[in-house]
């Protein structure tokens, strides 16, 4: 963690870009002292970061709140659908991910936000649960079975099952291609299963709580409550628990992020900003509501998103303020 910032000693002096950066240094040591391995030494930095101003400790107050609200939360998810967090926890335990250091400093925050973990900056509930997740910029190959691949993007988690011989790839979070030749393998996302046995399919959770199902080759069956659809290469579709959407063509473009490019196609800003922050580390907060809608179009290489913020400066007339890793626009 970057060494904490001094502020002065009133919280009503501060500019909004400097309370923000506090906010984020206290999710910052919420995530460090309750889902890591905390030592002695980073209690007391902790201390120290706290006693720094007045502002310091109400944003503190007011993120333990804010998280003893979503672990409340957690608790009646927990006691209402017994089934969808068991089987996590269970995971939790085997990978030694350690929830419960300092509990007599922080109290309710034993489930830290992990049901609706704030700006993603760490995985949510069902993601304990996964068998492979990739990290922010992370891109991963697994081989589930024999003639069967998975292609994990960034930000990215997926669980595997093997059920009489078929492999069954549930999509908890992020996006993956699984490719088969001439062998059965399921996915499933959003209540949904998308049958193979020869092609690849591309499948996406999108913000809005939709999947988005593109088929890159072959043919692949999507098996929905209100009915079933057969997607073939080159097109694509959008689905929700409800309802499934129009089938309509790719375009070569939508591959690109295995080839290691994002693509920035006709984008709103705000877009454009949610899709750097799935592939570059730290944060790129947009301060600056009237510039949400403005378009943006580009290509980036996904280790080189920094020259992505440098065009918006310059196409947009952007202000960029760095602190640390976080990039305020506005």
């Amino acid at each position: 963690m970057n060494s904490p910032q001094s502020f002065p000693d009133t919280a009503d002096s501060l500019p909004e870009t400097d309370a923000i950066v506090v906010g984020e240094q206290a999710r910052a040591w919420a995530i460090k002292l309750k889902t890591g391995q905390p030592t002695t030494d980073d209690v007391a930095a902790f201390k120290q970061w706290r006693a720094q101003s007045s502002l310091h400790t109400q944003v503190w107050a007011q993120t333990s709140q804010d998280w003893n609200t979503l672990g409340a939360a957690a608790q009646t998810l927990q006691k209402r659908h017994p089934q969808l967090t068991a089987q996590p926890m269970r995971q939790l335990n085997r990978r030694r991910f350690f929830l419960g250091a300092t509990a007599s400093a922080f109290g309710a925050l034993a489930v830290v936000g992990i049901v609706h973990p704030p700006l993603g900056l760490w995985p949510s509930w069902t993601e304990f649960g996964a068998d492979y997740r990739t990290a922010t910029g992370e891109q991963r190959n697994i081989q589930v079975a024999n003639r069967i691949q998975v292609s994990l993007n960034t930000q990215t988690s997926i669980t595997v099952q093997h059920t009489d011989g078929t492999p069954r790839i549930a999509l908890i979070s992020g996006e993956a291609e699984v490719s088969t030749q001439h062998a059965p393998c399921e996915v499933l996302a959003e209540d949904a299963r998308i049958v193979m046995t020869h092609g690849a399919v591309d499948v996406r959770r999108l913000a809005t709580g939709q999947v988005r199902l593109r088929c890159t080759e072959g043919s692949a069956q999507l098996h929905h409550s209100s009915g079933t659809v057969t997607v073939l290469a080159r097109q694509q579709l959008l689905y929700d628990r409800g309802k499934v959407g129009q089938l309509a063509q790719t375009s070569a473009e939508d591959a690109d992020w295995r080839q290691g490019v994002v693509v920035f196609d006709n984008l709103r800003l705000v877009d454009a900003i949610a899709e750097i922050n799935r592939y570059r580390s730290g944060r790129v907060v947009l301060l600056n509501n009237a510039l949400a809608n403005r378009r943006f179009s580009a290509n980036f290489k996904i280790d080189a998103l920094n020259d992505a913020i440098e065009l918006l400066q310059v196409v947009h007339n952007v202000d960029v303020r760095r602190v640390g890793e976080f990039v305020f626009l506005s």
